[in-house]
């Protein structure tokens, strides 16, 4: 043996998206994609493809007492949210598809999506429904 080691990274995909990949750069959009969006306080803002929850913390700090909700369809990713939020309870991490939101028309004052739409297979159905929860007025900000 060449006493040689080998990196090899410790946990799940999720996981280390959280560690590194957030870190280094999607936070800096997120937090790009938030500020132009001009959260208001009280507003209800949903994140679809919430990833391990990003925007959506970023969101919650912008809105104080108003309602922040996270989408994804990825169990592991929910699950690094949820545990990452320490379970306060200021955003609920809901399981589903952007395809098909499990949410009311006309429900949310602004969807955010950051690096959701491209992977999603019908990206037009994907728009309709962000449109279709937004209330009158609403604001949809997609970052790709």
């Amino acid at each position: 043996m060449s006493g040689l080691s080998h990196w090899q990274p410790d946990g799940s995909a999720p996981e280390l998206y959280e560690r590194y990949l957030v870190p280094a750069i999607t936070a800096k959009w997120a937090v790009d994609l938030v500020e132009r969006t001009g959260l208001r306080p009280e507003e209800k803002v949903l994140d679809v493809a919430c990833e391990t929850r990003i925007v959506a913390r970023l969101a919650s700090l912008r809105t104080g007492s108003g309602r922040v909700t996270g989408l994804d369809l990825n169990q592991g990713m929910l699950s690094v949210a949820r545990n990452a939020s320490g379970g306060d309870g200021a955003i609920e991490f809901i399981d589903g598809s952007a395809l098909d939101l499990p949410f009311a028309a006309v429900t949310f004052d602004v969807v955010l999506c950051q690096l959701g739409l491209q992977f999603f297979p019908d990206q037009g159905m994907a728009l309709r429904e962000m449109r279709r929860v937004l209330l009158p007025g609403g604001r949809l900000a997609v970052s790709v």
